[in-house]
């Protein structure tokens, strides 16, 4: 949708039709405010000594990115800037109307969906500026179609102009204070608290409609951050509310500006009645003054013309013919911010069911990539309408373009590249199918550039489905095409080579092919490091997307000496984009944060909180939101209970895990096959926290029920989830044992330990997890008293963990004591005491410095061992060294079952009896074991 020039908006037709229309910004009814320190920002950056400089100003809908550009250029004015914001379709013409102006800044709005941004940009290289250029744009976000600018526009060709990005964040600035400029004598920018905005915006709308200015109650909704039009809408809809003259005093107006354009909207949709029936329409839920309205808006051509064929395509009649009236009434409440009109098309396409076929049918190329561009701008301000409106309409729309021949190619491409495959579970299928597609024609009639960037995209489409294996030559084909190009121009080309070799290391990545992942990714790494200041807007992005895999792949590979670094190096770089673009960053830096585990993993849980802390914080928030981001708020939530149960803080563990899989459970009942996965993990880590916390009974259901989903998956993709059903099975048979239920445990484990030697042989990181099943099968045989057979997996498991701790002793020392614990129980039960006491030994010492470091995790097992020792102590003999022994056990356990009776009650009673044993030898040494 196209904003309206400052003209209309001050028209008074608009002005009398429609309340609404005062939130334009154009129409600067509420004073500029609260963005101080933006706005120096962009004052410097457009004074600056650069000939030709771009900016990309990000933010969601609403922040108030249109009314800063409007503020800086009237002050630029001041200064003998030329200013021109750009109208949609004349961004050529724009550059050439300006060609003889010294300092020129062009705004260009919603530049995401500026078809001929890559032409403007060309006509800026080809005009040989005398001055200063500044070319101001702004989006929701950014990503893929700013990135690519860079190579597919000529103005970088022998030259780097200054490139930048900030962004909006949507609360305002209540801290800075910016000066008056001294040439110009304006007045100080003062910032203003939310509430104070708040009451001068009710103020200034009062005045504007002519009405009282009412008292009013500010409520904010939990966890919503309101933004300038969120506030100023809660204001005008405290304006609006009726008022009864006669009741004297009236009582305070509650607003909460997460409600504010909803109040809004019901207002106007409630006045059109009377305006839309005398224009032949029926206003209302279902009627056809808003069907109108709303196809109007989707297909976004509000010209005469235009409003005519969305007339006849959301096959509205006017009454008594009287279609110029409609056409009039249709113009006249065209809202005058996106976000109203995208919240209005999304209650009428929920109310209308039929509206999205026939806005989607038979669309022009141009039409069809209007509503995609609305649809998309729509979906990451998602309304709350119950249904995926913005996923249908994208979904109905890419269906419906043509894509028969090689003249459909350029508009193809254009879609792809600006639909991500986030827009929803809806569109992803259509979206693929068209990214096959486009791959077909580039073939066919594409240069090295467009062959390049579909084979690309097909690559990730491919890994996506399910078929890494095929996705991995078309990868290699695109990386070669890129390569070639990078020869003839390597800074042009540098950054989409950098991107495909990313794919590529991801698709080596999903085949198992680890170490070629990791070349991929390094070489990324060292393209990007070669780029100068001027290129690293452009390959920021994949050099941290190129270290946090490289930290993926080094963990795979066992190099995990090298993990943090990389994964310290990524989060830095995606920080820093975040603050430029939080919409297309902030979840990436949740991403590598979440990739922090692997210090808990490494025995370093107490560093990995903090990562997990934030990483769950930030998915909150965008979950909040955006619901497409609750599963990465439930795998978040996951880590976090996992690093929390590391730490031995089960309470909390536990209730982080039972969010984590409620949030499962829910996006499970919504697509069940696409959530198997995440959902039997969710189910895994609670159930094994139960196991661990003595609550056998509700273990057991849950890991059954993860252990049916794993078995599912391994039959369907073996490579992907045998590692994940040996995890299942373990820890069913762990529990099954806890429960005394050995022979079903044992026959878990030999199953688990089975699937654990197949992938060690190739892959070395599962030794630890086979060295941990070797080491709880000889649990299971001793629990069934077959001791002899206890003795081979256990030693076997000590052996490897031995190897193992020491390339990593933090990462391996805790599973090397459990194993040594193990072997020193079964000599003990095969009555060899005297064999028996070094393993436990070595394992009370280690557990010891375990358990200083973190004693709520590892205070349990060294009474444990502790009490075993005892035991040994006292059949080798040694009645005096097992008494103190035996007594520290008991005293450690005592403490223990206070806090969790259940849990240890029957552990204190052993190591009691231990205990009793010993004090009776030493009173009666001559007493037979």
């Amino acid at each position: 949708m196209s904003r309206p020039g400052p003209d209309e908006v001050r028209s008074p037709v608009v002005r009398e039709t429609s309340a609404a229309a005062l939130l334009a910004p154009e129409r600067e009814v509420v004073p500029f405010t609260g963005r101080g320190r933006e706005l120096a920002d962009l004052r410097a950056w457009v004074r600056s000594r650069e000939p030709v400089a771009l900016r990309l100003m990000c933010g969601l809908g609403g922040v108030g990115k249109t009314r800063l550009a409007l503020e800086l250029g009237r002050r630029m004015r001041r200064t003998g800037w030329t200013v021109v914001h750009v109208p949609p379709g004349e961004e050529v013409a724009a550059v050439a109307a300006v060609a003889a102006a010294r300092r020129v800044l062009l705004v260009v709005d919603d530049a995401g969906h500026r078809l001929d941004l890559p032409a403007m940009l060309d006509a800026v290289a080809d005009n040989r500026i005398r001055g200063r250029l500044r070319v101001l744009c702004t989006a929701r976000t950014g990503g893929q179609w700013w990135r690519r600018q860079r190579w597919t526009s000529t103005l970088w060709a022998g030259r780097t102009p200054s490139v930048t990005q900030m962004a909006l964040a949507p609360a305002l600035d209540r801290t800075v204070e910016v000066g008056p400029d001294p040439a110009l004598g304006l007045e100080v920018d003062r910032s203003e608290d939310d509430r104070v905005l708040l009451g001068t915006a009710v103020t200034r709308f009062a005045r504007a409609l002519d009405r009282p200015v009412p008292e009013v109650s500010f409520e904010l909704t939990p966890d919503h951050r309101p933004r300038a039009l969120d506030l100023q809408a809660a204001a005008l809809a405290a304006v609006l509310a009726p008022q009864d003259p006669d009741a004297g005093e009236q009582p305070p107006v509650v607003v909460d500006p997460a409600r504010g354009l909803e109040a809004v909207l019901e207002h106007e949709r409630a006045g059109w009645a009377a305006s839309a029936a005398a224009a032949g329409l029926v206003a209302g839920p279902g009627g056809t003054a808003e069907a109108a309205l709303a196809t109007t808006l989707l297909v976004g051509d509000t010209s005469e013309a235009g409003v005519r064929a969305a007339l006849r395509r959301a096959n509205v009649e006017p009454d008594d013919g009287r279609t110029a009236e409609a056409v009039a009434w249709v113009r006249a409440h065209v809202p005058a911010v996106p976000r109203l009109a995208e919240l209005l098309v999304s209650r009428v396409l929920a109310e209308q069911e039929r509206l999205i076929e026939a806005c989607t049918r038979d669309l022009e190329r141009q039409e069809a990539f209007g509503v995609l561009a609305f649809a998309t701008a729509m979906s990451l301000d998602r309304p709350a309408t119950g249904r995926d409106v913005p996923g249908e309409l994208i979904a109905a729309a890419a269906s419906a373009l043509p894509d028969e021949g090689p003249a459909d190619l350029a508009g193809l491409m254009r879609v792809t590249r600006r639909l991500p495959r986030s827009s929803g579970p809806l569109a992803v299928p259509v979206l693929d199918r068209l990214t096959h597609r486009v791959a077909e024609l580039a073939r066919v009639v594409g240069d090295d550039a467009t062959q390049g960037e579909a084979l690309t995209d097909l690559g990730v489409v491919l890994v996506a489905e399910g078929e890494p294996a095929a996705a991995v030559p078309v990868l290699q084909e695109a990386v070669g095409l890129w390569r070639g190009l990078a020869r003839t121009d390597e800074q042009r080309y540098r950054p989409p080579l950098c991107t495909a070799l990313n794919n590529l290391g991801m698709g080596y990545w999903a085949v198992g092919r680890h170490a070629d992942a990791l070349t991929a990714q390094e070489e990324v790494i060292t393209l990007c490091a070669g780029l100068g200041p001027g290129d690293a807007p452009w390959a920021d992005a994949e050099h941290a997307r190129a270290l946090q895999n490289a930290g993926v792949s080094y963990t795979e590979l066992g190099r995990t000496g090298e993990i943090e670094a990389t994964q310290r190096a990524s989060l830095d770089i995606y920080r820093r984009l975040a603050e430029g673009d939080p919409v297309q960053y902030e979840p990436r830096v949740a991403a590598v944060l979440g990739n922090f585990e692997a210090l808990t993993e490494s025995g370093r849980p107490e560093d990995a909180l903090p990562a997990n802390a934030e990483a769950v914080a930030i998915r909150r928030r965008l979950a909040a939101a955006r619901p497409e981001h609750l599963g990465e708020l439930a795998w978040s939530l996951g880590q976090l209970g996992t690093t929390l149960e590391a730490l031995g803080r089960y309470e909390e563990a536990g209730s982080v895990l039972v969010e984590a899989l409620q949030i499962q459970r829910r996006l499970a009942e919504e697509n069940a096959r696409g959530t198997r996965a995440d959902l039997s993990g969710a189910l895994s880590a609670l159930g094994a926290l139960y196991s661990t916390t003595g609550r056998a009974d509700e273990s057991l259901r849950l890991e059954r029920e993860a252990l049916e989903i794993r078995r599912e998956l391994a039959r369907e993709h073996p490579a992907r989830y045998l590692h994940y059903l040996a995890h299942s099975l373990s820890n069913l048979g762990v529990t099954y044992a806890r429960r005394g239920r050995y022979d079903e445990a044992v026959l878990l484990e030999e199953e688990a330990v089975g699937i654990r030697r197949g992938l060690a042989r190739r892959n070395a990181r599962s030794l630890k997890y086979l060295a941990q099943s070797l080491s709880n099968l000889g649990v299971r045989y001793a629990d069934l008293g077959r001791f002899e057979e206890a003795l081979r997996p256990t030693q076997e498991a000590v052996d490897m963990l031995r190897r193992l701790v020491l390339d990593e002793p933090e990462k391996y020392r805790t599973g090397l004591a459990e194993a040594l614990a193990n072997l020193g129980a079964t000599l003990l039960d095969l009555d060899k005491p005297t064999e028996a006491l070094r393993p436990m030994r070595e394992a009370v010492a280690m557990r010891r410095q375990l358990a200083v470091e973190n004693p709520d995790k590892h205070r349990p097992d060294l009474a444990l061992t502790l009490s075993n020792l005892a035991s040994a102590l006292s059949a080798a003999g040694d009645n005096v060294a097992a008494l103190g022994l035996a007594r520290e056990a008991v005293e450690m356990r005592r403490r223990l079952a206070a806090d969790l009776p259940e849990r240890y009650r029957a552990e204190l009673d052993r190591s009691r009896a231990v205990l009793a044993r010993v004090e009776a030898a030493i009173r009666n040494p001559t007493t037979v074991r």
